[in-house]
């Protein structure tokens, strides 16, 4: 009866804290193929001072005063729960994240995630748990293991499960939609935000560099279904659009090269909730019968195909074949904007450090007056957060919009602005 009431906790604790995090077999079985000695671990410290410290605490415990009403708390890194678990395990968890815990796969190479992990085993003898994590068969069995693999530099073994290479840690870079999909057990919010525009004179200041103009913004929520297909929910000022998208991950890059770069599918349909145009009463189509704005005149459509590749640790870049269609144009004296956008937005993403990178777009088209650019630099960014300034010569965002309206001249002026995305 004792061990039924204990099993019932259990399960009542995991229906409210969630499941165990667990690592899949194929990653727990991994070796750690760096050596155990001083330069691994104090290439490790300098990792773990940088991005781990201030949740975990300097010596791994998780008791940083300031960390204690986060749900879950900081986990203690030396405690039997998780020296305990194998050096593979460890190696998964830190690269893939979950919750408050980031995802560290994009801003860590492979070998810097390893010394991570022989540094984690490090905190716990230093911090004199050693009698503690050794007690029980199964633990000294492990540690035996651990050690066996310590003093065995060129026999570590790897799984043969693939492993994939990813060019962006998020959705979307500055204005392109990228090919990565949220982890299926979070959500996201994207807020984009661009203020007016100024010029390289006297007005930059007077207007402080366009905040005091109106500004053009847009939030979305991003929704999982799996690893491959994601959902989301926009809403934008500037034309009152709601979007709804779908992106679909078709071919995934591999570390070993074997699929060299990723491919996914993207679509999005858009509906303005503004104001129909005002029109003369004589007003016709270009076919000469007379207007009528209907609904379908709202709708507006962004079709991508993306493709993306991480060169290296550092570089990431992706082309995209963008087709946009809008079913209604307003008429201009030519030249004039077409209802079918064709564009070929090129991206790039050039990571400075642990937490900074600088991204760059151009996105040419076949509309007239129209080649939007934007840089951005990630002033703090983790594997679930970015928050990037950014550089535009346009206060759009969706391609419905960004593609159909003229965009200032970047040798006269520009649009300051930010990006803030958040996975929870």
């Amino acid at each position: 009866m004792k061990k039924f009431f204990i099993i019932l906790v259990q399960l009542c604790a995991m229906s409210v804290f969630g499941q165990v995090w667990q690592a899949p077999p194929e990653y727990a079985q991994l070796d750690n193929p760096l050596p155990y000695n001083e330069a691994t671990l104090r290439q490790g410290e300098k990792i773990f001072k940088r991005l781990c410290a201030s949740c975990h605490g300097e010596s791994g415990r998780g008791d940083v005063p300031s960390m204690q009403s986060l749900r879950p708390k900081p986990s203690d890194l030396t405690s039997v729960q998780v020296q305990n678990q194998t050096d593979g395990a460890l190696f998964w968890k830190i690269s893939e994240g979950k919750g408050l815990m980031a995802s560290y796969k994009h801003m860590l190479s492979e070998e810097e995630r390893w010394a991570l992990v022989h540094y984690i085993r490090f905190l716990a003898k230093n911090n004199k748990r050693s009698e503690e994590i050794k007690s029980g068969a199964e633990t000294e069995a492990f540690t035996g293991q651990v050690e066996q693999k310590q003093n065995n530099r060129g026999g570590a073994t790897r799984s043969d499960k693939k492993t994939f290479a990813e060019a962006f840690p998020f959705t979307v870079l500055i204005n392109a939609k990228t090919t990565h999909i949220i982890h299926p057990e979070t959500f996201g919010l994207v807020i984009q935000h661009r203020f007016g525009y100024t010029f390289f004179d006297r007005s930059a200041l007077t207007q402080f560099l366009g905040l005091d103009l109106a500004a053009n913004m847009r939030f979305a929520f991003e929704i999982p279904f799996n690893e491959r297909l994601m959902f989301e929910i926009g809403r934008t000022r500037y034309g009152k659009y709601y979007d709804l998208g779908v992106k679909y991950l078709l071919l995934r890059q591999t570390t070993d090269n074997s699929m060299p770069f990723s491919l996914a599918l993207y679509e999005n349909i858009a509906v303005t909730s503004d104001q129909a145009p005002a029109h003369s009463e004589d007003a016709v189509f270009d076919n000469g019968t007379p207007f009528t704005y209907k609904f379908y005149h709202r709708l507006s459509y962004d079709n991508q195909i993306i493709v993306s590749r991480k060169f290296n640790e550092r570089l990431s870049g992706q082309v995209t074949f963008q087709l946009i269609w809008r079913n209604l144009m307003p008429y201009s004296e030519k030249p004039r904007f077409r209802n079918v956008v064709v564009a070929i937005p090129l991206a790039f993403r050039y990571r400075l450090g642990y937490m900074q990178a600088i991204s760059f777009e151009i996105m040419p088209n076949n509309q007239p007056k129209n080649m939007p650019v934007a840089l951005a630099y990630e002033v703090a960014s983790s594997g679930n957060h970015v928050f990037q300034i950014t550089y535009t010569n346009s206060d759009r965002f969706t391609g419905q919009n960004l593609f159909t309206v003229s965009t200032y001249n970047p040798h006269k002026g520009f649009i300051l602005g930010f990006n803030l995305i958040r996975y929870f």
